[in-house]
This record gives structure tokens, sequence and C-alpha cells, in this order.
């Protein structure tokens, strides 16, 4: 007798849909895609990506502002440093101005229309302590932190694996340049009302 089942007929989704099951004609395997990839087609991925070349103690601040909505956002980020950076990510920060400098996130399907519902501002300071007057982060709690190139060589940090943003709630992703150098930021997330709010 086979261990394998055999996976025939129509299967159901969760909009309580009946969708045929297809198998690859070239290979006779089912093809699959990641959840984040599919709101990639749904036009619910957004991403912002550039560079900043950062003085010795400059600070590069993004403060972003979650919606008070449940439709909640699950993200990924990853920053590459010439030199040695410190990151820290925070959750609860206080800003004096989260309206200014805003950034505007690009939706992954450019063919849609859709806008992310969030609010991203982004801030370079001169140092800590200008950092810290324009973002509080002394009552904020510290989600992750590290150092990025600390040795010889060029630095990487991300988090692979999505963080879902607690809403009506602002964040910030802070770099602090220990060391003069180009820092390369690329953040990704999608928006999905969960099922279970």
């Amino acid at each position: 007798m086979s261990r394998w089942k055999l996976l025939t007929g129509r299967w159901g989704s969760g909009a309580g849909e009946i969708d045929q099951l297809r198998i690859d004609g070239s290979t006779n395997t089912i093809q699959t895609i990641k959840y984040e990839h599919h709101h990639i087609h749904d036009g619910n991925h957004f991403f912002v990506a550039s560079y900043q070349d950062l003085s010795i103690n400059n600070v590069i601040d993004f403060t972003w502002l979650m919606p008070n909505t449940t439709k909640w956002i699950h993200w990924n980020w990853k920053i590459d440093t010439e030199s040695e950076t410190n990151w820290l990510v925070y959750e609860g920060v206080t800003a004096t101005n989260p309206l200014a400098n805003v950034v505007t996130p690009l939706n992954s399907d450019r063919n849609s229309g859709n806008s992310s519902g969030t609010i991203m501002k982004l801030e370079l300071q001169t140092n800590l302590a200008g950092a810290n007057a324009d973002t509080d982060v002394s009552g904020a709690t510290l989600l992750e932190s590290g150092i990025s190139g600390a040795g010889r060589e060029a630095g990487h940090a991300q988090r692979p694996h999505e963080l879902i943003m607690k809403q009506n709630t602002l964040y910030c992703l802070r770099g602090i340049a220990t060391a003069a150098g180009f820092i390369n930021f690329n953040m990704q997330w999608y928006e999905h009302t969960s099922i279970n709010t």
C-alpha cells in the first residue's frame, strides 16, 4: 500500500469558494507561493529602500506610525553598512513632530493604486542628543538592537521573520554611526486584517 495520497477533486478556499487543484504540466508538482508574495499580487505589499551617507556620530531615525485599525502591518527589514553602526528598534516612542519629513512608501505591485495605511518619516541628526530631542525613546520598549560592520568588513543586519506591529503605536528604527560611512536600508511589509481580530 502506498504511503502517498493522491490529491484529486476540488478544494475549498477560506472564502467558501471551490477551487480546482492544478498540477504544473512540466514537473507534475503543485506550485505555491509564500503568503507575503501573495500580498504583492493583492496590492497590499509596500517598501521603502534608499541609502544615506553618515558622518561619525550621525543618527538616522525612521519613525513609523501604525494606523489605529485591525489592518496590521507585517514588517521585515535589512540594512547594510559600510562602517560600524549601532542599530536599534523601539516600540512606543514619542516624536515631537511625527508628520514632518514624511516618506511615501511604494507599492510592490506597480500597477496597484493602493497606498499604505501607515505614516513614516525620516530624520537625520548630527548626534544622539539631537535625535533624542526629536524622537524620545526613554519610555519606549527596545525590541531589537545590534552592531553592524563591527570588523574590517562592511556589515549586514536584518529581520528575516516578520514582526506584526501594534496598531496605533509609533515605532523607530534607529542607526547610530560609530564610524563614518554609508548605510543602505530596505524595509518591506504587507498590510493584512487578521482573521483572529
